[in-house]
């Protein structure tokens, strides 16, 4: 980032709002599960998500096999089994859960200050047009990103970890993310640098992040740390 930081992409799920709060809201309407318990399902639902949206992005399942498999598998690893019906009220809450989110004080904060400098902020996702468009509705996002610099998977055709999408937006940036395969190396690979926000303790592979945070305060701290006292970039 010699040139300094003038553009910056985030990715939406469980990067500007926090995915654990419906979904454990979610799954107490069809188990009765320890906080402990979510904590754990709800890793093996992330592992579980990626691997079935890819098998629907290549026509291998419907949208309602995906989401029907992807808690079960998930419950399934955790000994626990339910059956069509339960995965699909889960589903539904689930979904509702996602409408009702809204963006962290820190994350106001950390959007405010970079539009202050002028840097241009853009955002891509995985997922069904319509369900992430209400979701970046639902944070009113437009405030600080242009509905042009908005990239959805499914509207372009190509999903994360694919450099391609990233090169839809730009050339280069730097690139904010929690998903290790979708974020860090799919950015990587575009020839980006990487802000991984690394919330779950996820062990590095063989490609590095530039830069890697635990949680939104330290992902603020190391943006404002970008910039010197009189606003200009010091990356």
């Amino acid at each position: 980032m010699s040139e300094g930081l003038k553009h910056i992409c985030f990715d939406l799920d469980d990067t500007l709002y926090e995915q654990t709060a419906p979904f454990r809201q979610a799954l107490l309407t069809i188990q009765s599960v320890s906080n402990e318990q979510i904590r754990r399902i709800y890793k093996s639902f992330r592992i579980r998500s990626n691997e079935l949206f890819f098998r629907h992005q290549n026509k291998e399942i419907s949208f309602e096999a995906m989401q029907i498999g992807r808690i079960q598998l998930a419950l399934k690893d955790h000994d626990i089994l339910i059956m069509d019906e339960e995965a699909l009220r889960f589903q539904a809450a689930y979904q509702r859960g996602q409408y009702e989110i809204s963006l962290s004080d820190t994350l106001v904060e950390i959007l405010d200050y970079l539009k202050s400098r002028d840097v241009r902020i853009s955002l891509i996702t995985n997922g069904p047009y319509e369900h992430q468009l209400k979701k970046i509705r639902s944070l009113g996002l437009g405030k600080w990103i242009e509905e042009k610099d908005m990239i959805i998977s499914s509207a372009v055709g190509i999903s994360k970890p694919d450099e391609r999408i990233f090169h839809m937006v730009s050339e280069s940036g730097l690139y904010v993310g929690d998903s290790y395969e979708n974020d860090v190396i799919g950015a990587k690979k575009a020839g980006w640098d990487v802000i991984w926000l690394n919330k779950y303790g996820q062990q590095e592979a063989d490609q590095k992040a530039d830069f890697t945070v635990r949680d939104e305060r330290e992902l603020q701290s190391l943006l404002l740390n970008f910039f010197d006292f009189d606003g200009s970039c010091m990356c």
